[in-house]
């Protein structure tokens, strides 16, 4: 679906393993030049490797998300080098849980708002700087359906991704003034480190998604066939071709959205 992304600047955050390290390579082989970011840049060594081996082209930077000046720097500096940049790939981030939502102390649950919700908020505020500028541009947001459904098990991190759900639709509206598009997806339930844990242990194996349909999707979307659906929430196993058709459906009946249903509407 995708039309190539000759000459595109990416930005990618978490981008040394799992989820990011994929999209980062599927943007690469798609032609963009891809700065694959991590707070520990000798980790992004194996994902530039594989990159450049397949002929693509990546810069690796260390970026702890969190950091606002940092990330301001990290982002300056990009724009200063390729004159512009094209897409923000919001991936960084982490989970925590306990048996009962109240058990985690509140610095561990605090920590994933700070990378979850803070670090994108700060990755998004640098990059949009530019963007208004460039009057184009495109952001991508790694959400979970977690986000919308109660868990647990997993409550800052449900909590992060909700809040990241409403962020983003706010983004959204906002940035289709200056031409930005943006986007929030779901890899679904991916094989990674993150779900490396007891928790998923029981899991069936034909409920795992395949990590390459993450890359697939943000490719789709960087290319831009998707930009009406900006502000919409994407899952990697919908069929995109279908979602584009029905765009005008889609947006008339505010479906993909997060919202709220009331027994008594009081609108």
């Amino acid at each position: 679906m995708a039309e190539g992304l000759s000459g595109d600047i990416a930005l990618v955050t978490g981008a040394n393993r799992g989820i990011g390290k994929q999209i980062s390579i599927d943007l690469a082989a798609a032609g963009a030049n891809v700065v694959l970011a991590a707070r520990n840049v000798a980790s992004l060594a194996d994902v530039a490797e594989q990159i450049e081996g397949a002929g693509g082209r990546c810069d690796c930077v260390s970026l702890d998300v969190t950091r606002e000046k940092m990330v301001a720097s990290v982002v300056d500096d990009i724009v200063d080098r390729h004159g512009r940049i094209d897409l923000l790939v919001n991936n960084a981030g982490i989970g925590a849980g306990s048996q009962y939502p109240w058990d985690l102390p509140v610095d561990e649950w605090w920590a994933v708002q700070e990378v979850n919700v803070r670090g994108v908020y700060v990755c998004t505020q640098a990059v949009m700087r530019h963007m208004t500028q460039q009057r184009s541009g495109r952001i991508v947001d790694v959400g979970s359906l977690v986000g919308a459904n109660p868990n647990t098990g997993a409550a800052p991190y449900s909590v992060s991704k909700a809040a990241l759900f409403r962020w983003n639709s706010c983004l959204a509206e906002a940035a289709k003034e200056f031409g930005v598009s943006v986007f929030i997806i779901s890899p679904g339930l991916v094989a990674t480190d993150m779900t490396d844990i007891p928790q998923f242990a029981d899991v069936p194996e034909d409920q795992w998604v395949p990590i390459e349909k993450s890359g697939e999707l943000v490719v789709a979307l960087a290319s831009g066939v998707a930009d009406k659906l900006a502000g919409r929430f994407i899952h990697v196993l919908d069929d995109l071709h279908e979602l584009i058709e029905h765009a005008d459906e889609i947006i008339e009946k505010d479906l993909q959205s997060l919202s709220m249903q009331m027994y008594n509407d009081p609108f």
